[in-house]
């Protein structure tokens, strides 16, 4: 539970901390033509970790939080591109098939084109050798209906 009491002590020891930082810098030594100073290192240190642990404890909750905001936010972004990566992977691969599809159709249309091209020229073959053949009997019983009629002239 938030105490009033308390963060309203924290945040004036914290004020205060900070106001002994600043007056110590403020008081330290120039170094001559520089805006640098000289500074107590260990007392600086000091009062720096007295700040920390005059800090609230929502503060470090806080901290943790984003922390923890962080991580699941680069986690979710490494599963978007994976399945970024996926989706367009898969993609691929439909084009792909689609592609060996269209060529796989486009080939059986050519050889079905190629086998009724060869069917015709066997049918037209066919018809040709059937025509000549009967051309051929035509002749021999035109010739043999000749030589019976004139044997049969002959006779009488």
């Amino acid at each position: 539970m938030y105490d009033h009491k308390t963060a309203n002590f924290q945040d004036q020891g914290t004020a205060e901390l900070l106001d002994r930082l600043e007056n110590s810098i403020h008081s330290a030594r120039s170094l001559p033509f520089s805006d640098s100073c000289l500074v107590d290192r260990e007392e600086m240190i000091v009062l720096i970790g007295m700040i920390r642990e005059s800090l609230p404890p929502e503060l470090k909750q806080a901290k943790w939080l984003l922390e923890q905001n962080r991580q699941l936010i680069a986690e979710a972004r490494k599963e978007a591109e994976n399945i970024m990566r996926e989706a367009e992977s898969r993609m691929a691969s439909m084009i792909d098939e689609h592609e060996v599809t269209v060529q796989a159709r486009q080939q059986a249309a050519q050889t079905v084109e190629a086998a009724n091209n060869s069917a015709r020229q066997i049918r037209n073959g066919a018809i040709e050798y059937a025509r000549k053949r009967l051309s051929d009997l035509e002749e021999q019983l035109t010739t043999m209906l000749v030589t019976i009629q004139k044997n049969k002239k002959d006779l009488k």
